[in-house]
């Protein structure tokens, strides 16, 4: 009766598991549409490009080839994914699921958008954002802003060190050290 009992609960609790593990994955993958929204993708893309004049200082003597440099290129795309799923940590350590949604919302609108990329806002779009700023996950961006975006700088800092190591890895793979 007792093993009977132990496998039952057993089951249970890798069922649970399985579901809170699926729900944190899409918890993560809506946090990451976020991000996209607020314009991280593209601040990811351009950091991204950013390690690439470093390199080619690091291997000005080398006589590397154009191709060689725009097929390190080649997984921009992976990359920035990459930097999105690292981030979403940081977003995920202050805001609740349903805080992200109203963020996805807000950012997905025409004056979210505006005001993510700094574009000048009309009165229209002030009173938008204004509204947006008093609702309950509005309040709680501006009181965990500073903190999100310390998370981010670090992770972005990360990832941006660990795509110049793993390019100069590619690098010297291809064999261009010896050049």
């Amino acid at each position: 009766m007792i093993r009977k009992m132990r496998a039952f609960i057993l089951i249970i609790f890798m069922i649970s598991q399985g579901i809170l593990w699926g729900q944190t994955d899409d918890f993560h993958r809506e946090i990451m549409e976020m991000m996209a929204l607020k314009g991280d993708e593209v601040t990811a893309s351009v950091s991204f490009h950013e390690v690439f004049p470093k390199l080619q200082r690091n291997f000005a003597n080398k006589k590397i080839e154009p191709e060689v440099w725009q097929e390190l290129q080649n997984d921009e795309a992976e990359q920035v994914n990459e930097y999105l799923a690292q981030g979403a940590f940081a977003y995920r350590q202050f805001l609740s699921r349903e805080e992200v949604r109203s963020l996805s919302n807000f950012y997905a609108s025409d004056a979210g958008q505006k005001y993510a990329m700094q574009q000048g806002l009309g009165s229209k779009d002030e009173k938008v954002v204004d509204q947006f700023f008093k609702t309950q996950a509005g309040q709680k961006i501006i009181e965990k802003s500073d903190s999100i975006a310390l998370a981010l700088d670090q992770i972005k800092n990360e990832w941006s060190e660990t795509l110049f190591k793993k390019k100069m890895r590619q690098l010297i793979k291809g064999g261009h050290l010896k050049n």
